[in-house]
């Protein structure tokens, strides 16, 4: 049975891989995915401003979108936007992406037994010095010879990108960032520097081994396992994100953040939300039972327990799907899909959903008769 992948929400440059346009409301079959990596598995996406990563399973990394700071990898001159996914790299373990730059963690010993080091790969702009690369401001304009690629001291827990900067959980418990940090996002002691343009340790006293990290635009999330759910934020309280910390997360099973909230997926099915709640409500009430979560930048992608889709919050890109009905029963209000949720059609079993800056994924498989009536 085929793989396809369904995308919709913002493409104003082309980075839902379809041809480029402001709103896409309805699930859109991406046709340059190409099927056998859907089979393999989808490990991760990741988004920027205008620009889409797919990691794989297999480790190899798609990008579409926006280029034009060379935060896909090619030639910016040439290339300056993908149209539909294209395979960048492969050997890749994590990836992360902020608003204008790309990130990728290699394990070369699988290609080079005498290289046994973790390599950081960093591509595209750096404003607040998200390259990790000192100096360097744009992989793009950087002179021939010069390499985007540096070692890290251990292997990786997990990794994650806020706006502008980049977190890492070492093997050995330290945290690692970079990029801008004048919000406390990577720690009070690192604020003082306003950017830190190089891999850091952050310096601080954590009373747990953290194993999970998420990052809103300008806050950072670290979680220890679930048997204990011991938890800290790295920033300021803005919104209530600090001081409306519950006392634990034990046996969450999940975790994403938009810009500025953080929502837990415990075992049971069940969702907890806290930060910024003005606009949309963080967790409509009588929500299902939850299986799988997808956190984008200002909304929310669920997988039911029953196999449904839905999705909330900020709609206005065609993210949330399209909101016809709900609006024509008088439930949105400023794009909001808020204290309710809209169901979303897709045809197949849904094996991965993902969200990024104001756009949405869903890998399903299809059944052959079912293949046949979509085309």
């Amino acid at each position: 049975m085929p793989f396809r992948l369904y995308v919709f929400g913002s493409n104003g440059e082309g980075q839902l891989s379809i041809p480029a346009e402001d709103i896409v409301n309805t699930p859109t079959r991406a046709d340059s995915w190409p099927s056998e990596e859907g089979q393999r598995g989808i490990k991760v996406v990741r988004g920027g401003d205008n620009h889409t990563l797919i990691l794989t399973d297999s480790g190899k990394i798609w990008g579409t979108g926006d280029n034009r700071k060379g935060q896909l990898g090619v030639h910016y001159a040439t290339r300056p936007r993908l149209e539909g996914f294209e395979e960048l790299r492969d050997t890749v373990v994590f990836c992360a992406a902020t608003c204008e730059s790309s990130a990728y963690i290699t394990y070369p010993k699988a290609l080079h037994p005498d290289l046994a080091r973790t390599m950081l790969t960093t591509e595209g702009a750096s404003q607040w010095g998200e390259l990790g690369l000192g100096s360097t401001t744009n992989t793009a304009d950087t002179v021939e010879g010069t390499t985007n690629q540096q070692s890290l001291p251990h292997s990786i827990l997990d990794f994650a990108a806020g706006a502008w900067h980049y977190i890492a959980i070492l093997s050995s418990g330290a945290v690692y960032g970079w990029g801008k940090s004048r919000l406390d996002q990577l720690g009070p002691i690192l604020s003082t520097q306003q950017r830190i343009t190089n891999p850091t340790h952050i310096e601080e006293s954590f009373p747990f081994q953290p194993i999970k990290v998420v990052c809103g635009k300008d806050f950072t999330y670290l979680a220890s396992h679930p048997s204990d759910g011991h938890h800290a934020i790295l920033g300021r309280d803005k919104f209530g994100i600090k001081s409306n910390l519950p006392p634990h997360i034990r046996n969450w099973k999940d975790i994403g953040a938009t810009w500025h909230a953080i929502f837990v997926l415990f075992h049971d099915g069940s969702l907890t939300a806290w930060g910024k709640d003005n606009m949309w409500k963080l967790v409509p009430e009588g929500l299902p039972l939850i299986e799988r979560i997808a956190v984008g930048s200002e909304h929310v992608l669920a997988l039911t327990r029953d196999g449904k889709m839905i999705s909330w919050g900020w709609g206005k890109h065609g993210n949330c799907g399209d909101l016809t009905a709900l609006e024509n029963e008088g439930k949105i209000k400023n794009d909001m899909v808020s204290g309710c949720w809209n169901e979303i059609d897709i045809p197949g079993r849904i094996r991965y959903i993902g969200a990024g800056f104001c756009t949405s994924f869903v890998l399903a498989e299809i059944e052959d008769d079912v293949e046949q009536q979509v085309q």
